[in-house]
């Protein structure tokens, strides 16, 4: 049985967030019914062939007074209920948080919303690219010149004056903000409101008592622009700024001989180069990253070589075919991989065979291949999922148990717990838990980060030659909330200290690969015979198999599961991008801390530990779940085909350049909308117009529609659109990139704890994102500034038993670093 078997799920939401949230709870056991209004879903997209697998489905009128009744009956039996309307509907309706927690008070109630329901923004349409665009994230989307640390911080950024070289610039040859090919924003919503709820849930199995959630867009978009949007005291510290936000450094793609694109990264000229003077053979001089002579470093000054190689390496990599390239590098030890549509992913029999790709058998399609498993418990292994039921399915079966519940005079069927479990304080949902973090780079140090958010105790194990790298804004943006201990475990009495630290440990989570593991004395089974109860979460790079072997990043698992692709427009001829936005290391992080609490929640109930896998591949695969297709490719879903130039999925979901210069964000996504945009645009003949005049119609000619429109909005400022648009109530936003200004330096900002404001060692006084967590009962905290190695080292070996004499020893003989004075 899954995880989560027996848990009552009622899923209001629609678009993206909430669906994958519902989809998330379903594929670990909890039965998740979907109610849908008799209006029917104008959200339905491609991807609820994917989101509403495994759930059952059922209209209710909750207008009516019966079908509210029934609701309400089936709201006290219920676990969790998930809903996505704006503020204040859900009172007016009679189902809001308040009501039903009186009914049922052991329910978790997951608010998904634009903004959250207080603060200016409050009312805005809560669309994903909307709040994209008023948020300025769309300007992150390939970065900022200069980066936004150095706008957030007052000074010019990194490398003023650089110009990019022909072939260098990210993304098309244009200025402006970029319109995301994956709704970034809408899933990163939905990894917050799936750790949120099952942390809710933990939280329950504790003290008895239920709580709301809520998950804003908002949230999703700081946690989307997590390595740039910093503000720091001392931008100019040495090694602090990074090219890797910055459009004018090229990201390592490069067409090969076959017209495939491939992805290096980070690229290695030595490699390249090298390769392919000898004919791709693994002679000596075709290096690895551990063996080069060179290596490109994330440091600002490294954009230079990037531009100095480019053109060099570009005509290397095209001299031969893209799957040579990928052979090579697997075997050298080179992260490379081609680039991918979504459904060439799904058609990967690699990917199949693991598990991270399932066929469905869909009641109007037939066999289909989407997402599979992207959270792996040794002991509940997923089960296949079920096919996306028809709307109303299964109506008649939840208005029978609605109205046996009714009948039998109680609503709240599961009570409120034991007075035991009344009784239990707990400040946050993983209060008590103590974390070791063994993880590399972002893939595992951010998932312990969303851990320590929820109230863990994170102890980072470093090692001793770390200062380097926690210089950088990209280790400091995954690294907060944590204690530090820098230990070398390659001598036998670091790795003493350790089996002390996993002794007393609940979890240990890591991303080397796992042989090193093993090798290290670090896997599962070597901890587990110290630690029995052990909680051990292991993450990849791509899926389990022979890709196994090969380095792996989110650069990689984008391009092999067709994030890239959608970024880059690749359908319409587009070139590829990484998108700065990416949900793959940090994506891969929020579920690994999934998988973490629903282990703990299952040690809870049970007293076993486990073994928890994930990848930052699923996560990608995840992100690109729009897209599902048949076995033999013969059809496939009907998602986002973004244009080359990265202006929008279509012309009435869309950027458009005003007459100032500045951007318009169009989201006329209903009947309604478009018959507004007619009226606000003062052009009824468009609405008229044959061409335009359905849905199918504007689908079939909507490049004629898309040029209607540029000339239209070209005539106005941005601010002058927005007006008369708003005023006509069609939804759109000015893309402002100016808006992370106004939110660092907003004190209700800080009181909502959207930013946090630390005293860092390195870079002083520094602000970042807040909390991603919004827990009614048992809030999410910040604990602290982003670690430095060390910082933590002489008091931890102290709580371990060690005496001053033996702490001094293994300082000075250099098995542990102490930075604490």
């Amino acid at each position: 049985m899954g995880v989560l078997s027996g848990i009552q799920v009622l899923d209001l939401s629609w678009g993206i967030s909430g669906p994958v949230t519902g989809m998330l709870l379903a594929d670990h056991g909890a039965r998740v019914t979907r109610i849908e209004s008799p209006a029917g879903d104008l959200w339905r997209s491609s991807g609820y062939r994917v989101w509403n697998r495994g759930k059952r489905s059922a209209v209710l009128d909750l207008k009516d007074e019966a079908d509210h009744a029934r609701f309400l009956a089936l709201a006290g039996a219920a676990d969790v209920v998930i809903e996505s309307f704006s503020p204040g509907t859900t009172e007016r309706l009679g189902i809001d948080y308040a009501t039903l927690s009186e009914l049922n008070p052991r329910l978790i109630y997951c608010s998904i919303t634009g903004y959250g329901d207080e603060g200016p923004d409050a009312g805005r349409p809560g669309i994903d690219a909307l709040v994209s665009a008023r948020t300025g994230q769309q300007w992150e989307v390939r970065g900022v010149t200069g980066g936004t640390i150095g706008r957030l911080s007052g000074t010019e950024g990194i490398m003023p004056g650089l110009e990019a070289p022909p072939g260098c610039w990210v993304g098309p040859d244009r200025e402006g903000p970029l319109f995301s090919g994956v709704p970034w924003t809408s899933m990163a919503t939905a990894y917050i409101a799936t750790v949120g709820v099952n942390a809710a849930l933990r939280a329950r199995g504790l003290t008895g008592r239920g709580q709301r959630v809520n998950a804003s867009l908002l949230h999703g978009i700081l946690a989307t622009t997590i390595a740039g949007w910093q503000q720091v005291e001392k931008p100019d510290t040495p090694y602090f700024q990074t090219w890797i936000n910055d459009p004018r450094a090229p990201k390592g793609f490069f067409r090969a001989a076959d017209g495939r694109w491939t992805h290096h990264w980070v690229p290695l000229p030595e490699f390249i180069l090298n390769a392919a003077a000898n004919d791709m053979q693994a002679t000596p001089e075709v290096a690895s990253p551990k063996d080069a002579t060179m290596r490109v470093t994330p440091m600002a000054e490294d954009m230079v070589i990037l531009h100095a190689y480019q053109d060099q390496l570009a005509e290397a990599v095209a001299r031969y075919p893209a799957e040579q390239w990928v052979e090579l590098a697997g075997r050298v030890g080179v992260p490379v991989q081609t680039v991918r549509s979504p459904e060439e992913a799904l058609l990967d029999p690699l990917l199949l065979a693991d598990g991270c790709v399932v066929e469905v058998d869909d009641p109007e399609v037939g066999p289909i291949r989407q997402v599979g498993r992207v959270v792996e418990l040794a002991r509940h292994p997923q089960s296949a999922p079920g096919p996306a039921p028809l709307p109303g399915t299964d109506t008649e079966d939840v208005r029978a148990e609605a109205d046996a519940l009714l009948a039998g005079g109680s609503r709240d069927v599961r009570g409120n717990g034991s007075a035991a479990a009344e009784r239990t304080a707990l400040a946050a949902p993983l209060t008590g838990v103590t974390v070791l973090d063994l993880g590399l780079a972002v893939a595992g140090p951010f998932g312990t980060q969303v851990l320590a958010e929820l109230g863990a105790r994170v102890i980072k194990v470093n090692t001793l030659r770390d200062r380097f790298w926690f210089t950088n804004h990209i280790a400091m943006c995954c690294n907060r909330d944590k204690e530090s201990i820098a230990l070398d475990l390659k001598d036998p009495e670091g790795m003493a200290v350790l089996r002390r630290l996993v002794a007393q440990a609940d979890v240990v989570q890591h991303n080397m690969r796992y042989e090193a593991a093993e090798r290290l004395g670090v896997d599962y089974e070597s901890l587990r015979a110290i630690n029995p109860e052990l909680v051990y979460c292991h993450t990849l790079g791509h899926e389990q198999g022979p890709r196994q072997a090969h380095p792996g990043n989110d650069q990689t698992g984008a391009a092999l599961a067709g994030t890239t692709w959608l970024d880059g427009g690749l359908d319409q001829d587009g070139r590829p991008i990484w998108s700065c936005t990416s949900l793959g290391d940090t994506g891969n992080g929020f579920l690994s801390a999934l998988g973490i609490i629903q282990a703990l929640y299952d040690r809870d109930r049970t007293g076993e530990g486990q073994f928890v896998r994930t990848s930052i591949l699923y996560a990608h695969l995840l992100n690109a779940s729009t897209a599902w297709v048949a076995p033999d490719g013969g059809a496939d879903a009907d998602r986002q085909c973004p244009d080359a130039e990265q202006y929008g999925w279509h012309a009435l979901y869309r950027l458009y350049r005003t007459a100032d210069g500045s951007w318009l964000c169009l989201a006329a996504l209903t009947p309604e909308d478009w018959a507004a945009l007619g009226r606000a645009v003062e052009r009824p003949d468009l609405t008229e117009d044959s061409r335009f005049s359905t849905p199918e119609a504007r689908a079939d000619h909507d490049r004629e529609l898309v040029a209607e429109l540029t000339e239209i909005f070209a005539g106005r400022t941005a601010q002058e659109w927005f007006a008369v648009l708003d005023g006509h109530g069609v939804p759109c936003e000015i893309s402002d990139p100016d808006y992370v200004l106004r939110l660092f330096a907003d004190p209700e900002a800080r009181r909502r704890k959207l930013v946090s404001t630390f005293q860092h060692r390195v870079v002083g006084e520094m602000s970042m994102a807040g909390l991603y967590f919004d827990l009614s009962d048992t809030p999410g905290v910040i604990q602290g500034p982003p670690i430095w190695p060390g910082q933590n080292s002489r008091a931890i070996l102290g709580e371990l038993g060690y005496g001053d004499a033996e702490i001094e020893k293994l300082i000075e003989s250099g098995v542990v670093d102490d930075t604490s004075r």
